[in-house]
């Protein structure tokens, strides 16, 4: 790469690299999330594991987040670090081969397991290329992010209905589709290292940093950033319920409506399909409102969701659902992303993102077994419209901070 390429240059140069980046990165795990709940109930997963998969992964994010993002902050070469983090996601996705081999009892737990390690790596490459992101791309953020997710979209549609396909039509009993899931991690891992391969293509020159926040007294400097503090609060409020819901929808869709792998490809094509059309929208609706007011119109839609569910009798109609939820959910995923960049300032905004990401996972951590009370106490049902309360609460925590952050600029006029 030579150094003196022109700005829009190396910026097409990168968004190309980004996209592909994207494609393979979210095809690696194409092969295996999906599905990863339904995979859990064929080896014996219980209600009880579908949550503790949820909220185990919050729990361990808690802890590695925040001494990931310090270590990446010691380190100029961004991309250098967060290659190595995807690589190491990678090896950990080929170790669920394992699974089927293990004795009946131990497979549920094993599963869960592996999957709880790779959410360290996978956490602190979260926080790193959010960063990396943002120093990628300092303008048209939320175009880009759209457009990544677009074309990702695509993709993963095609693949997520090829695979419901070979699940439903090509094995004929339970062990051989056991089988057919050790091949897709084999897959994901063998993509998983030409995801790494492209990443190290982006042109990327690090920017020393001259003031590096060390843990000590880091808390105390990130949240007197006020409009950080308040997107952090209002976020983190949403994200109870947002999170809340996540096993509640995988077991209304497998243990009460009876979805198989064909069918939870379906449901994710149905809202794959509007999530597209969501991304060449919401960009243009945040350009035009700006984020905290598209961040609230979102966040106050998602909570439609889990009424939807529960008022859904069969796959079919949650289908159709589907494609109306994940309009919203196509937003929330660029808006939150883009209104996270801009709150935080370039130099240590890895610490920022850290402390962000340590918030949101420490709601996924409890808000799962919150739901599985619910479930307990009202049925599935009742858990649903109680989430979607808690989803309405998160809305309307954006909505007061966009109204205050109004108040606040017509002051400054």
């Amino acid at each position: 790469m030579t150094v003196n390429k022109s700005n829009e240059t190396r910026f097409k140069h990168n968004f190309k690299i980004f996209i592909t980046f994207g494609i393979l990165f979210e095809l690696m795990n194409s092969f295996y999330m999906p599905f990863a709940i339904k995979f859990l109930e064929r080896v014996g997963g219980t209600e009880f594991d579908i949550s503790l998969f949820n909220s185990m992964k919050g729990l361990i994010m808690i802890f590695a987040v925040l001494p990931g993002v310090f270590y990446i902050n010691r380190h100029d070469d961004k991309k250098k670090v967060t290659s190595n983090f995807v690589l190491i996601v990678t090896i950990l996705v080929l170790s669920l081969v394992v699974i089927p081999f293990l004795p009946g009892a131990i497979r549920p737990f094993s599963f869960i397991l592996i999957m709880t390690l790779m959410t360290i790596p996978t956490s602190i490459y979260n926080a790193s290329y959010q960063n990396f992101t943002g120093d990628l791309f300092p303008v048209r953020r939320a175009q880009v992010i759209a457009k990544r997710s677009m074309y990702t979209i695509v993709f993963t549609t095609v693949f997520t209905l090829i695979s419901g396909l070979i699940f439903k039509y090509v094995p004929k009993t339970d062990d051989q589709r056991l089988i057919i899931y050790q091949i897709f991690f084999v897959l994901a891992f063998v993509l998983g290292l030409v995801a790494v391969y492209v990443f190290n293509k982006f042109d990327y020159s690090p920017a020393p940093t001259h003031k590096r926040y060390e843990f000590k007294g880091s808390f105390t400097r990130v949240f007197s950033n006020k409009r950080f503090k308040k997107f952090v609060l209002s976020s983190t409020i949403f994200h109870f319920g947002w999170q809340m819901g996540w096993p509640l929808f995988s077991i209304y869709m497998i243990k009460t409506l009876g979805a198989d792998e064909l069918w939870l490809a379906i449901i994710n094509i149905g809202s794959a399909s509007v999530m597209f059309l969501g991304h060449k929208i919401w960009p243009k609706m945040i350009d035009t409102y700006g984020n905290e007011k598209i961040a609230t119109i979102c966040t106050l839609g998602m909570a439609l969701t889990p009424i939807l569910y529960a008022l859904s009798p069969n796959l079919l109609v949650l289908t159709v659902v589907s494609t109306v939820t994940g309009f919203f959910t196509a937003g929330t995923i660029t808006v939150l992303f883009s209104d996270m960049l801009e709150v935080t300032p370039t130099e240590n905004r890895i610490v920022y993102v850290g402390y962000y990401n340590t918030a949101t996972n420490i709601t996924l951590a409890i808000s799962p077994f919150v739901g599985l009370f619910f479930l307990n106490r009202f049925g599935i049902v009742g858990a649903l419209f109680i989430t979607a309360g808690f989803r309405f609460i998160g809305g309307l925590a954006f909505y007061l901070r966009e109204r205050s952050e109004r108040k606040y600029l017509e002051k400054q006029q």
